[in-house]
């Protein structure tokens, strides 16, 4: 048998207790490493008296086979995995050693071992496309036989791209889409319920695959909203334990002076602080969280002399939201509501209407400025980079003022229709959407679910034809021929439709409309084109940008052959090592150039693909810039 489980620790157990002898044992089975555990046992009696002990297991065998290879594959890569063969013995072995590759075994190779020596074998390895099991075993001519099987994983090479068009069809409606030439699979989705929207959206929230301060924020607001929806819906919530974790998460991460970071090592950051203060106000109930709150409304209140004009409002909005006691109106006298921008009008009416004071005249202008769509939704402020004043922020910010205005109660379900109709790909385009819309809108529909259930009919007609009068509704083509897709809607109720494609993109292009990106190895400070096995290099990554940024995404991919020498963070960004590649988060990103290193140690040989290095704003993806693929050679 092969040795496959590697974990580094053994057991935990705790919560154990002695029997009436002062005894106590349980089984465990130690993984296959060949390496040693050190046990620690810390025991408390009923006295509180309290001790503590430790021990170490040792594991490993007079001759032992041991496999190292990747971690991971790109289709197409060559690679050499290394097999050894170490004796611990005083005695030499002859022995036969031989791999396999998903369980076809590779031509064996008769040698001796030396004593207190090793010795190696190679395989290479080429033109894989899916998972590779690979195998290392010995046999002694006495017959011991020993051996070890691990997995690589194999990527693909390239990107996968995805474009659609999402639509909220009332009355009798007719639209068109246009499939892109090159896509091949397409989704046609239709939802007949908000509330099934909303669900969707929040499952879309939960698999986001990051966590800083803001996304954990937002994470839990959608848990907040499930939960919601659920109770309306007379089902199950069985998310308590994640809520509570990422409660947690939270609470630990509030820094001294009250505020958050991005991440929970960065520096008391005004914008996050203001999103998570007020995603925890419906936790008050909790001490502890309310301890988190009031640290957080005194940090924003100790900052108020010194913000800015538009943090000086967001603060106040916040601040309002929570109730918290000051003197409002001393603050908002020095403030002119005819220079501030539509965003700004709008948190200064909400102050106004929380703290009841005169606002009636400045409220009538606002929505006298609202922007219509062509499907009849209602938004306003102006499409921009800040997730925090962009039309969506600006437009929930309107939804929260007018829900507690009786005179406009009409304007409601077509803000609800605007928001349902920026969901282009699908989804909102960003955590921080996700939970500002869901978190606004969802107590207006709970009330009002009864008017989005009325069945409708959807004909599709163009290059394929069908009818659709049961929701949820879905369907996926594959290798598909059409290009050409018209929507009908008829009957009552509204309808949410979606078509998107994805394709993968083996070979993208360089794209440098927003970052400009390059990347490639030094050694000692020298630029080098062939990478050396045992030898530790630096990757080094250039952006370029074109513009101001906030909230940067930058994602670099290491060539397979690789492994990190170091996981370094730096006070300026925060970075996550993956298999595969780095990801790193900065908070902004100035206009100008600035470079990046990743420490790697070069150790398998061969000829690994690598795939575009990309930049991004997290809020708003489709700004992004990218560099070619490249091929990086790794030898002895």
């Amino acid at each position: 048998t092969f040795r496959t489980t590697f974990r580094d620790y053994a057991f935990w157990q705790p919560n154990f207790f002695t029997d009436k002898n002062g005894e106590a044992s349980f089984d465990v089975q130690y993984p296959d490493n060949i390496t040693g555990w050190r046990t620690f046992v810390v025991g408390m009696d009923k006295k509180r008296r309290a001790g503590k002990a430790s021990v170490l297991t040792q594991a490993y065998k007079p001759i032992a086979a041991q496999l190292a290879l990747p971690q991971f594959l790109l289709e197409g890569d060559t690679a050499v995995v290394l097999g050894k063969a170490k004796n611990y013995t005083d005695d030499a072995y002859n022995i036969k050693t031989a791999f396999s590759i998903n369980g076809a075994e590779k031509a064996a190779v008769n040698k001796t071992v030396p004593a207190k020596e090793a010795v190696n074998d190679e395989l290479p390895l080429s033109t894989f496309k899916d998972t590779l099991v690979i195998a290392y075993n010995l046999q002694t001519s006495t017959g011991f036989k020993d051996g070890e099987e691990k997995k690589i994983p194999v990527f693909k090479k390239g990107i996968e791209e995805t474009t659609g068009a999402f639509w909220v069809l009332q009355k009798d409606t007719t639209v068109q889409y246009k499939v892109a030439a090159e896509a091949k699979d397409i989704t046609l989705y239709a939802q007949n319920n908000t509330l099934d929207v909303l669900l969707d959206e929040i499952e879309h929230l939960k698999q986001y695959p990051y966590y800083c301060m803001e996304q954990t924020a937002s994470k839990l607001t959608g848990y907040t909203m499930e939960q919601k929806i659920k109770q309306q819906l007379q089902q199950p919530f069985t998310n308590e334990k994640e809520m509570s974790r990422l409660l947690t998460k939270l609470q630990k991460a509030q820094q001294f002076d009250g505020g958050w970071a991005w991440w929970e090592s960065g520096k008391s950051n005004f914008y996050i602080t203001n999103y998570i203060a007020n995603s925890l106000l419906s936790f008050r109930d909790k001490v502890l969280v309310e301890t988190n709150v009031r640290n957080a409304f005194l940090y924003l209140q100790n900052q108020l002399p010194y913000l800015k004009r538009n943090e000086l409002l967001a603060a106040l909005v916040t601040l309002n939201n929570g109730k918290h006691q000051m003197n409002y109106e001393e603050w908002m006298n020095r403030i002119h509501y005819d220079s501030l921008s539509r965003h700004q009008q709008w948190q200064w009416v909400k102050i106004m209407q929380g703290q009841q004071l005169q606002y009636t005249v400045q409220l009538q202008k606002l929505v006298n400025s609202q922007t219509a769509t062509m499907l009849g939704g209602v938004h306003w402020g102006d499409d921009n980079y800040y997730w925090y004043s962009n039309s969506i922020a600006t437009t929930v910010l309107a939804f929260e003022v007018l829900k507690n205005e009786s005179n406009y109660q009409n304007l409601l379900p077509r803000i609800i229709q605007y928001f349902l109709e920026r969901r282009k790909s699908g989804y909102w385009r960003n955590t921080v959407e996700s939970a500002s819309i869901l978190n606004a809108i969802l107590p207006t529909i709970l009330q009002q679910q009864s008017n989005f259930t009325d069945k409708a009919v959807i004909n599709i007609s163009g290059d394929t034809a069908m009818q659709v009068s049961s929701y949820p509704y879905q369907l996926q083509l594959k290798n598909t021929a059409i290009k050409n897709i018209q929507v009908s809607k008829s009957g009552g109720g509204m309808v949410y439709f979606t078509v998107y494609e994805k394709r993968f993109n083996p070979a993208p292009n360089a794209v440098d409309s927003n970052f400009k990106i390059s990347t490639w190895f030094e050694k000692n400070g020298q630029t080098v084109t062939t990478i050396t096995t045992g030898q530790k290099i630096i990757m080094k990554v250039k952006v370029e940008v074109n513009a101001d940024a906030q909230y940067v995404m930058l994602q670099v991919p290491i060539p397979a052959g690789c492994n990190y020498a170091a996981k370094k963070q730096d006070w300026t960004a925060h970075r996550e090592f993956y298999k595969d590649k780095m990801l790193l988060f900065t908070e902004a990103l100035h206009k100008g150039t600035h470079y990046f290193e990743i420490e790697l140690e070069p150790r398998y040989k061969g000829r690994y693909t690598l795939n575009p290095a990309k930049a991004e704003l997290m809020y708003f993806p489709t700004f992004y810039g990218r560099n070619d693929m490249k091929t990086v050679q790794i030898a002895e």
